[in-house]
């Protein structure tokens, strides 16, 4: 089994990988199974083939990888009792229907079950760590107590003694050696420490919608129903929100893929009873092709009230007014009557009439939601749209100019398009940017020999007046050129007080470095001597914004400094004992310290302009060293062994592998390419997509 697995996933993307291992990690909550009953095989998914030639089959989990497909069985659902399987397995391969990959999340949600991965998809999946060897036997030890406690099979306190040594015993060899768990523990490509993520970033929507009867309310517009949904539960983000099937009396609250705060895959049916609805509530359907392109106005609402999709529609509370030809199609506004009871006054609706066969292109982009993308260039999201909505012609579409967040875009139809209302109205997609291959490692292009044997390197830095990278260690400064290699050493003027912590450009292109002596050095950019300050305290991290110097200290301290590098007041002490390694000052203004001590970990902390404190937006068990906003707009955080992607407000979106080591400083070059400072005073080039 170790040997398939092995080979499995050496031949996957590195995004199926990363999918795999979440499978993985997050089928380990099963505290009623035991992960080495947990089998994968190659998958190929017949869209011809019937369900029932599948006997009734449900697999745990599905990764389309575009090299081939994985899919995931318990050996208990695939197996029958005689140890026979329940569909055929040629070469460890069996087909599957389309059908019964569908049901793979409707079964897991039904059974609280783990998680589906779908094609070109990272589901938001809150998996645990598995806990470093001793505690992960601790656990899997009382796993397996509780239920032989439940079979009534321990007696007497001698046959419970020797089931507990046999158990202990199974577990340490399966940990090592057997089965999926065991080659996972023992893999390459496993996680120091066999460790993976325990970070519930994400909440179900249930949590903070718990009242969902919002008694009456003046209409069932999508902000009215919201704001009621808001006041009824305080806590409600409702710009993460949206909703579908709205009715007269009820609805359906579902999150955006972009939300930082729940779960995309959860959502909540509000109930009410509205005074007024929209139209839309009533017309379902507008668009009427192969009909007419003229006609009165009583013709017209003729044609919409005699369509069985709306049988709702009060037809004595509406009437259609302006009407006007628009590249072959008749565009008509379906208005309602002055002092309806009914509808909303102020509604209008646009209707489509047209003897040819085009579509509005809400018919076929139904699901908005794309769920996680690797980045927000066009042509991606062009395709997730096709993965998402299979009857959308990709070529007629595009995103509107300038529409693209990172949360999401506008689509329109093309201006040639041959299918679609060429005007139809711009349709919003919702997204998150992920790509967990951020950070790692391309190439080490230095290390410490080229620093004359440093032991330890802080601070780096690009100097774009000379088009080259700055590098602080423990035997001093060292430029380097733009491809990361070594260049020269430079400023012999600090002698040996040159262990640095910390660098930092001002605005005037000049330098300020920090040193274990409490020195701050202020130095041309060709490296020579301006001034030298000797402060009384030990500065980890520089920040100038406005013209502002801040600077981060140990024990969590925050001081302001002059142009010379000379502390003049502390603006905040003791945000927790610890060394703020780190300043960054983000492109929505946002300003984050991120800090770390060996005995407590790390945090991040929001501060205001100034430096004063605003609140912790995160706690670490390595440290944050620290943080960068890239080119795409990825906020990478680095820690030992392990990254951090946050959203803009400093909270983590998603826990990434890391370099093996502690990577203690960052920087990208105007060209994108993106570089590392290790502790062992080691250059890397890291991926940027």
């Amino acid at each position: 089994m170790e040997n398939k697995v092995q080979v499995f996933f050496d031949s996957m993307c590195n995004t199926c990988q990363y999918k795999f291992k979440k499978v993985i990690s997050v089928a380990k909550k099963n505290a009623l199974k035991d992960l080495d009953d947990l089998q994968v095989f190659l998958c190929t998914v017949d869209k011809n083939r019937s369900i029932d030639d599948d006997n009734g089959l449900v697999p745990l989990a599905f990764i389309f990888c575009k090299k081939d497909s994985y899919v995931f069985f318990w050996k208990e659902d695939l197996y029958n009792g005689d140890g026979s399987s329940k569909i055929k397995i040629v070469n460890d391969r069996l087909i599957l229907s389309q059908t019964t990959i569908d049901r793979i999340k409707e079964h897991n949600a039904n059974n609280n079950e783990l998680i589906v991965v779908k094609k070109k998809q990272t589901q938001d999946i809150t998996s645990k760590l598995i806990s470093e060897n001793n505690t992960s036997i601790v656990k899997h030890f009382n796993r397996q107590m509780a239920i032989m406690n439940r079979q009534n099979l321990l007696h007497i306190i001698k046959i419970k003694k020797m089931i507990l040594s046999i158990v202990l015993v199974i577990i340490l060899l399966f940990a090592t050696t057997g089965g999926v768990l065991g080659w996972y523990f023992s893999s390459r490509n496993n996680i120091s420490n066999g460790q993976l993520p325990n970070y519930n970033w994400r909440i179900n929507l249930a949590e903070h919608l718990k009242n969902s009867q919002l008694e009456g309310i003046a209409d069932n517009r999508e902000e009215t129903i919201l704001t009621v949904a808001k006041d009824k539960n305080p806590d409600l983000k409702i710009e993460d929100l949206y909703l579908t099937n709205i009715s007269e009396t009820s609805a359906t609250i579902l999150v955006k893929s972009s939300s930082n705060i729940y779960d995309y895959n959860s959502s909540v049916e509000v109930h009410y009873l509205s005074n007024l609805k929209t139209l839309v509530t009533d017309v379902k359907k507008v668009n009427f092709p192969k009909t007419v392109i003229e006609g009165t106005p009583e013709e017209l609402l003729d044609i919409v009230a005699g369509s069985y999709e709306n049988d709702y529609l009060v037809r004595s509370n509406v009437i259609i007014k302006k009407s006007e030809m628009i590249d072959g199609i008749l565009q008509a506004d379906l208005t309602v009557i002055k002092d309806s009871e009914v509808y909303l006054n102020d509604d209008v609706l646009k209707i489509y009439f047209s003897n040819s066969n085009r579509k509005l292109l809400s018919d076929v982009l139904t699901v908005h939601n794309l769920d996680d993308i690797l980045n927000k260039k066009e042509n991606t999201i062009i395709t997730e749209i096709g993965e998402k909505n299979s009857e959308v012609n990709l070529n007629e579409i595009e995103v509107k100019a300038d529409s693209i967040s990172n949360s999401g875009a506008l689509i329109q139809v093309t201006g040639n398009s041959k299918d679609y209302i060429l005007n139809s109205v711009p349709i919003q997609v919702n997204y998150r940017v992920f790509n967990p291959n951020i950070g790692k490692v391309i190439e080490k292009t230095t290390n410490a020999t080229h620093f004359n044997n440093a032991t330890i390197a802080y601070g780096i830095l690009y100097l774009d007046s000379i088009d080259k990278i700055l590098i602080g260690t423990n035997t001093g400064l060292y430029l380097l050129n733009s491809d990361g290699t070594i260049n020269t050493k430079i400023n012999d003027d600090m002698g040996d007080d040159n262990d640095i912590l910390a660098i930092g450009k001002l605005n005037d292109d000049t330098i300020l470095v920090s040193t274990k002596r409490r020195t701050v050095w202020h130095l041309h950019k060709d490296g020579s001597t301006i001034d030298k300050i000797n402060n009384s305290s030990i500065i980890y991290s520089f920040l100038i914004v406005d013209g502002t110097i801040l600077a981060g200290g140990w024990n969590g301290t925050i001081f302001q400094l002059n142009q010379k590098g000379e502390i003049i007041r502390t603006v905040k002490e003791e945000l927790e004992s610890m060394a703020i390694g780190t300043l960054i000052n983000l492109s929505n203004n946002t300003i984050l310290a991120g800090g770390w001590n060996d005995s407590i970990g790390g945090k991040i902390f929001q501060l205001t302009m100034a430096g004063t404190f605003i609140k912790k937006v995160g706690d670490f068990k390595r440290g944050i060293f620290s943080i960068i906003e890239l080119h795409d707009g990825t906020i990478l955080a680095t820690s030992k062994s392990e990254n951090f992607q946050l959203n803009d407000d400093g909270t983590v979106k998603e826990q990434v592998p890391g370099f093996w080591d502690y990577g203690l400083g960052t920087v990208q070059l105007p060209n994108g390419d993106f570089f590392m400072i290790s502790r062992s005073a080691s250059v890397y080039k890291l991926r940027t997509e």
